[in-house]
């Protein structure tokens, strides 16, 4: 089956500001993995280098970073 996610591993994305996001770091994320099919879509790891951690983020969350 082909790959339906819009972004890859290692691409550079940016969080879609909304009220969920407020507090999350400005710069881009990486996409560190990408998450199976659910019922609301695709879902990724995203981790950016000014935080500890990686969120998890649905695709309808995310931009490329430009």
């Amino acid at each position: 089956m082909a790959d339906l996610h819009k972004y890859q591993l290692g691409q550079r994305v940016r969080l879609v500001r909304t009220s969920r996001f407020s507090a999350t770091a400005n710069g881009p994320y990486e996409v560190t993995r990408q998450l199976p099919l659910e019922d609301s879509g695709f879902r990724y790891r995203v981790k950016s280098s000014s935080e500890q951690y990686e969120r998890v983020v649905g695709e309808e969350e995310l931009e490329r970073a430009v």
